[in-house]
């Protein structure tokens, strides 16, 4: 067995040792092994903090997005995603805005660890609510007042893990096109430090002319570097593709994670 593996299948019997036997009680913080995917919403209850940066798409525009999660206890949280800044072309030139502030409660349905096997299974619910206050939509022209109800999981077979996402999304008023969606991704933790992942995601949420909906979906092939326990920076290479329209468009992501206390 190489050093490198040998290290980690330590490292992931002495977490079991501290996660208490019962399945019911164990607040099963599995961050370490999974890398969150930049396009999913996670699945485990942590204190934690993230700024999205995303560059490219037609017209070529860049975002800054922040995003905060908080922990109430060993099954309930919340997400408070702030208002993020959109600049379309150049940065300080062309058009920007402020986007839409989101919130939402997170309550974990199933969180079960078997870190001596190197195995986790999570499976959590989140109803989240969007309110956007300064309505720009010759900026943002998809972005409005909705709510979301969706399902997250996530399985480790140690080096191995995948996660996902799905659920439905209600638009309130113009704006935002209501509809459901399906996000997943597959990942490879690579020693101790580095992890890769492919995430894919399909909705129908495309506006089409009539008022009907179109299906969009996209892939995003990411790299992921812990450079501590608390820190986490991620890369990824999105190429999203629309019904009816030839061609795709692509776009870089870049994740950075702070991780808070327990």
């Amino acid at each position: 067995m190489p050093t490198t593996t040998r290290r980690s299948v330590v490292a992931l019997a002495a977490l079991c040792a501290a996660c208490p036997v019962a399945a019911g009680a164990q607040s099963c913080d599995v961050d370490d092994y999974i890398t969150k995917a930049i396009g999913i919403e996670e699945p485990w209850i942590e204190n934690a903090g993230y700024l999205y940066a995303q560059a490219g798409g037609s017209p070529r525009a860049l975002t800054l997005a922040p995003e905060i999660e908080a922990r109430f206890g060993e099954r309930v949280g919340m997400e408070l995603d702030l208002p993020g800044y959109t600049a379309q072309a150049s940065p300080g030139g062309g058009s920007g805005a402020f986007g839409p502030l989101a919130a939402g409660l997170k309550v974990a349905a199933l969180h079960e660890c078997a870190m001596d096997r190197g195995s986790a299974t999570l499976l959590s619910a989140e109803i989240e609510g969007q309110y956007w206050a300064d309505p720009r939509p010759a900026v943002l022209p998809d972005e409005g007042n909705s709510v979301t109800a969706q399902v997250m999981w996530a399985q480790l077979w140690y080096p191995w893990f995948t996660q996902g996402e799905a659920g439905y999304t209600r638009a309130i008023g113009s704006g935002v096109t209501g509809g459901w969606f399906v996000n997943t991704s597959l990942g490879k933790a690579l020693g101790s430090a580095w992890s890769a992942q492919l995430e894919v995601a399909v909705d129908n949420q495309l506006r089409l002319q009539g008022g009907r909906r179109g299906i969009e979906g996209s892939v995003m092939p990411q790299i992921a570097y812990r450079g501590s326990p608390r820190w986490l920076v991620a890369l990824g290479e999105q190429a999203s593709a629309q019904q009816g329209v030839p061609g795709l468009q692509w776009t870089t992501w870049l994740m950075l994670e702070r991780e808070f206390g327990p």
